[in-house]
């Protein structure tokens, strides 16, 4: 095979290009391909598929031999340049590189055709990188001179892998580069036999973390959507007009924020797969996408555009309409689509320009992101218009708001088994570390209570998901000493390079962007099961609202395990201590194992836990799910809004304590179905089934499901 592996960073240099030798050295040492290498001779970075019009270029020529096979290698140590070719430097202990005088798509361009193609035959893979930096993102792909190059060899005939390695600081670790190199090669390998048998695909877009847990066979990789983002200016005015009298403009991008962004997005993405510490595949085809249905003539002289919109599937029978702008390789795209292609009265779509245009005879039911709906068609076409999320429910999803839809409802019910299932929560609101003092000024008691000793508190930022920021606390020290954690920056090299990045793994949190915060006293007495290693679980149970407002509860409920054996925090002595999260975070999104602990819940094997103590704990987590919604639809009206055209699945996380009593713990909006995993994804696929066809199906078309042994209960019928 004829690889050319060309690059946006230019020749080999310790500080702008220190890991391209560590992946030619791999190349040559454990493959038989044929390796000829064109970069630029200069560092040519967001320039993306850029071309010097005009300009006629020039080669150099270099040599290295095989350098990394042990630690402190001599990554810039070369013989040239030269201005042609050096017959001397034939040998195979000899690599040749070709230094071009332009930019990655005039090197891409140049290896496919002119420089090595005539002795060594055409070119079969263009591979371009590995990057000094990480390559996701929209905003960085679509300015990357490595995926320029990429790109640029498509439009020639060769398709193409680009590689980016995301790194963390600037020391550049011998033993992670060379891990990464061989993860390269052999993925490379693998991503070309797809090239080779699928034509929907041009590039692979690969980003690899550059991290000390980075490992073949253990390091996570999987196929990954490109996150939607956007910039600010990237430019800055400056304050002096410069000698001419001219106004200037400063490069200035506010790397910061974008990575800010990224932090706060928990969609699946390449960015998201990055952050979890995995390596990031992105197929994609190297052109801009026509968008359709639009078709017909256009007239300048109508007031509006009246170009028809053309059917999307030929069918006389379906008068509805699937709308899925989720991408295909989402974990729920295949269930729901699945669902869906049963049912005869659906077409099933992709394209959301059939929006403009609502169809007359029919109805639309969309499955997408949150962001993605359109909401000026929530309320204008109720009637034609289905959507698979309320637009108000922050009175459940939000912690601090969910505390008080509990606290005000229990007020005026103290009956209420939510009075037991939710532990009193008080409320922080922390703008900055130094201000606590000022916060527990107004939450006195809870100061009260924490000064009395014997208790352990469990501290959880209202808005965040995934476990981010949750932490366990005895004392007022110790909860000023969590705060002043969150408030920690990096240093400012690490900040311009846009590369210290806090993970799902850290548990880290962004202070100034969460400043709501509760406080409740842990319930350090959960069921714990012998069969597991007396590890804790909670309960994640999926809960379907539809309309307003019919509840059910999925009865196939997953228990979730910590990876390790639960040890009671109040049996711990020395308060001076921070107490430890291992073994009290269930979040499987926070664990290093790539199976992590999940168990169907009616599966649970255990002595302690009969099949008649799990049917008394699912009548609870039934009963607790009904009142929790009455309590949001009549406590906080504003912040609860049912929708008549809207159907919507949570994520309830739910605790069994000892005593076989069930506290909620959290809900979730947009659940992650992904932690199922592989084993247990037969769970989902039933839940969007039913969901389709006793929930969706009925809400649009008017038409009742009848359905023996649903495992959707209903709970609530207001």
């Amino acid at each position: 095979m004829h690889v050319l592996l060309t690059n946006d960073d230019g020749p080999l240099n310790d500080s702008s290009c220190p890991y391209m030798k560590y992946l030619v050295d791999e190349i040559n040492a454990e493959t038989d391909w044929d390796l000829s290498i064109v970069v630029p001779n200069q560092q040519r970075s967001w320039i993306g598929k850029a071309h010097f019009a005009g300009k006629t270029l020039t080669t150099t020529y270099i040599y290295t031999k095989y350098s990394t096979a042990t630690p402190n290698p001599k990554i810039n140590a070369y013989e040239g340049p030269f201005n042609l070719p050096q017959d001397k430097y034939a040998g195979p202990e000899w690599q040749e590189w070709c230094l071009v005088n332009s930019t990655p798509a005039a090197c891409a361009d140049l290896g496919i055709h002119h420089i090595y193609n005539k002795d060594k035959g055409p070119i079969d893979l263009v591979v371009s990188g590995p990057n000094f930096g990480k390559n996701s993102s929209n905003l960085y792909i679509l300015t990357s001179g490595t995926v320029g190059a990429a790109m640029e060899a498509v439009t020639h005939g060769v398709k193409s892998i680009a590689v980016s390695y995301a790194f963390n600081n600037l020391n550049h670790d011998y033993h992670i580069l060379k891990e990464a190199a061989k993860i390269s090669v052999k993925l490379i390998k693998k991503l070309y036999g797809q090239l080779q048998n699928q034509d929907n695909i041009d590039i692979f877009s690969v980003n690899v973390p550059l991290i000390p847990s980075l490992e073949l066979g253990k390091t996570k990789i999987q196929y990954a959507p490109v996150l939607k983002n956007y910039w600010n200016s990237i430019y800055a005015p400056a304050e002096d007009l410069n000698e001419h009298g001219q106004q200037q403009f400063t490069w200035n991008p506010d790397f910061k924020k974008v990575y800010k962004d990224g932090l706060n997005d928990f969609n699946h993405t390449d960015s998201r797969v990055l952050l979890n510490e995995g390596i990031s595949v992105t197929p994609l085809k190297a052109s801009f996408n026509i968008v359709e249905p639009l078709d017909g003539e256009i007239s300048l002289d109508d007031e509006e555009d009246k170009t028809p919109i053309k059917a999307i599937q030929s069918s006389d029978q379906a008068r509805h309409r699937f709308l899925i702008t989720i991408p295909e390789t989402a974990y729920i795209y295949k269930p729901l689509v699945d669902a869906f292609s049963q049912l005869s009265d659906f077409q099933i779509t992709s394209d959301i320009s059939i929006l403009k245009d609502l169809p007359k005879d029919g109805k639309i039911f969309h499955y997408g992101e949150y962001e993605d709906l359109d909401i000026d068609l929530i309320g204008s076409n109720p009637e034609s218009y289905f959507l698979p999320s309320y637009i108000y429910r922050k009175a459940l999803i939000r912690k601090h708001f969910l505390a008080n839809t509990v606290h005000h409802f229990v007020a005026k019910h103290p009956d209420s088994i939510l009075v037991k299932a939710v532990p009193e929560s008080y409320q922080l609101e922390v703008d900055y570390a130094e201000f606590l003092d000022d916060s527990l000024d107004d939450a006195y008691e809870l100061r009260d209570e924490i000064n009395a000793g014997g208790k352990t508190w469990i501290l959880k930022p209202s808005m965040s998901d995934k476990g981010q920021g949750i932490r366990l606390f005895k004392t007022v020290d110790q909860l000023q000493e969590i705060f002043d954690s969150f408030e920690e920056e990096p240093s400012d090299d690490e900040e311009e390079e846009e590369e210290k990045e806090v993970d799902d793994k850290d548990n880290g949190v962004i202070l100034s962007q969460l400043r709501h915060f509760i406080v409740q006293e842990y319930k350090s007495s959960p069921l714990l099961l012998s069969h597991y290693d007396n590890k804790k679980f909670h309960l994640r149970t999926y809960v379907v609202c539809s309309g307003n407002l019919k509840v059910y509860v999925y009865k196939n409920i997953l228990s979730l395990f910590a990876a390790s054996t639960y040890q009671n925090p109040n049996e711990v002595e020395d308060d001076d201590e921070a107490v430890p999260m291992d073994g009290h975070l269930t979040n499987t999104c926070l664990q290093e194992s790539d199976n992590p602990l999940v168990v169907p819940f009616w599966k649970l094997e255990d002595a302690n836990f009969k099949q008649s103590q799990k049917e008394e704990v699912f009548s609870q987590v039934c009963a607790i799910t009904k009142e929790l919604f009455i309590a949001a639809t009549s406590v906080d009206k504003m912040n609860f809004q049912p929708l008549d055209n809207a159907i919507e699945l949570f994520g309830i996380d739910y605790l069994v304590n000892d005593d076989y009593s069930v506290s909620l713990l959290e809900v979730n909006s947009y659940p992650d179905f992904k932690q199922t995993g592989e084993d247990l994804k037969e769970l989902i696929y039933e839940l969007f089934d039913r969901v389709v066809k006793e929930v969706v199906n009925p809400l649009v078309t008017g038409e009742k499901s009848e359905v023996e042994g649903s495992t959707l209960v209903e709970v609530l019928d207001q």
